[in-house]
């Protein structure tokens, strides 16, 4: 699969540098995974605007589903993949609870989670157990472009050294006093900066 140039029809209508890069680097790594879904039915997991379902789509994947609760996200995305003309095969579902899934045990051969499970404030382990539960036997869940817990730097929300590591209370005040942080927003837990270890998607 080539990548994208200015002539792939999604370029032009993608609103910054930063969403360009994020859907050319998720074509990238797709790429080498797409043996696991081409020809099948994939279940995107907090798809958004459907960028990654996008890129799913381009990969070879037969029909993807995407499941978000943000609705204004579900509504940017379908008018999109109107736009694209991709929306008979990609369906976004606007999910207020992406912990229960409208889906059957075992539906989906491949689902794709990416830069979403930082965002879900922990406890995590119900969300996993959910996505395991429409994972047919045999199946692969990909975890993408979520930060790693362990790293010393956390990367995500406040750049910080070892914010990451510490307790949530005191994790949000130093991202405060360092100005990394804006002290009225009220979305540190789903901000992303804790990221995600494997021993606790494990």
């Amino acid at each position: 699969m080539p990548h994208p140039t200015p002539a792939d029809p999604i370029v032009p209508l993608l609103p910054s540098d930063t969403e360009r890069s994020r859907y050319e680097t998720l074509l990238q790594t797709l790429a080498a995974w797409r043996t696991l879904f081409i020809g099948r039915r994939v279940l995107d997991f907090g798809s958004s605007v459907g960028l990654s379902s996008i890129a799913l789509i381009r990969h070879g994947a037969a029909e993807v589903v995407g499941v978000e609760p943000n609705l204004s996200r579900v509504e940017q995305g379908r008018t999109l993949l109107a736009e694209l003309a991709l929306d008979a095969k990609i369906s976004l579902i606007h999910t207020p609870k992406t912990v229960a899934l409208p889906f059957a045990d075992g539906e989906f051969a491949f689902i794709l989670a990416n830069a979403v499970i930082e965002h879900i404030a922990q406890p995590r382990d119900s969300y996993i157990r959910e996505l395991w539960r429409v994972l047919a036997p045999g199946g692969h869940l990909m975890i993408n472009e979520t930060p790693n817990k362990y790293w010393p730097k956390e990367l995500h929300t406040t750049q910080l050294w070892f914010n990451n590591w510490l307790p949530r209370r005191l994790a949000h005040w130093r991202a405060v006093r360092r100005r990394r942080f804006d002290a009225s927003r009220t979305d540190w837990d789903s901000s992303g900066w804790r990221g995600l270890g494997y021993f606790e998607m494990v």
